[in-house]
């Protein structure tokens, strides 16, 4: 799946082509050359991509999430239909931001709404070892209860490293644990993408969910969770 890098100023524009999928992993690899070259302004252009799946929403998610990660910003555009209504469906399309051409998009890195940076700090991401309980929704009166290890949240989802994982779209209740026994948070979630032993293989076996109508009250609790752990970490 072939792509190439040009430049406008000082942002750089990934056009994209073919399909994104469990092959598409040189995207998190270019993406990755990027921020070490100290590019952390990236456009993904979408014009020329005739499909995404579930694995190459993955590796959108991990390219978008490096950006992020490293103080950057990053930004979609000319989204074909199909790729549209899969963030959607997997509720990325609050997270992602799209533009509909190239000149806007540039033109957002100079006027982020104080909206859109709400959006990146609920997309903040912790890397941590936090206990999690898991267990899936209407399946019976009294639910097998699952455990793992989130080993990175954002007030938008959690990444489960566990064995037991579920397709695609199912809806569970989960329950974080914090410091022992204390509960931190309850929350519904949908997993969104499972982890590929090859292409995700410090996350394997594990899955991807996102919180589906999360509280203003528990998101705040995220997002100062996160901050305060995050400006932890970087104190001498």
């Amino acid at each position: 799946m072939p792509a190439r890098f040009r430049e406008s100023g000082n942002i750089t524009i990934l056009d994209i082509e073919g399909n994104v999928n469990i092959n598409s992993s040189d995207i998190i690899e270019s993406v990755g050359h990027l921020l070490n070259s100290g590019k952390s302004n990236i456009i993904f252009n979408l014009k020329y991509v005739n499909l995404v799946d579930y694995s190459g929403l993955s590796v959108l998610a991990i390219a978008y999430k490096n950006v992020l990660n490293h103080k950057g910003k990053a930004r979609f555009i000319i989204v074909p239909a199909q790729v549209t209504e899969l963030f959607k469906m997997v509720k990325l399309e609050s997270v992602f931001e799209t533009y509909p051409d190239e000149e806007s998009a540039i033109k957002s890195f100079y006027e982020e709404s104080a909206e859109m940076a709400h959006l990146r700090r609920r997309f903040k991401r912790l890397e941590m070892h936090l206990k999690v309980k898991y267990w899936v929704v209407g399946s019976q009166k009294r639910p097998k209860v699952f455990e793992g290890e989130v080993v990175n949240m954002s007030a938008a989802g959690l990444c489960i490293f566990s064995k037991y994982t579920f397709p695609v779209n199912s809806q569970l209740e989960i329950e974080l644990i914090h410091r022992g026994e204390t509960r931190f948070l309850d929350a519904a979630a949908r997993v969104i993408w499972i982890a590929d032993k090859e292409l995700q293989p410090h996350f394997y076996p594990g899955m991807g969910v996102a919180f589906v109508h999360l509280s203003q009250e528990n998101e705040k609790l995220i997002i100062d969770f996160i901050d305060k752990n995050i400006t932890h970490r970087v104190e001498p």
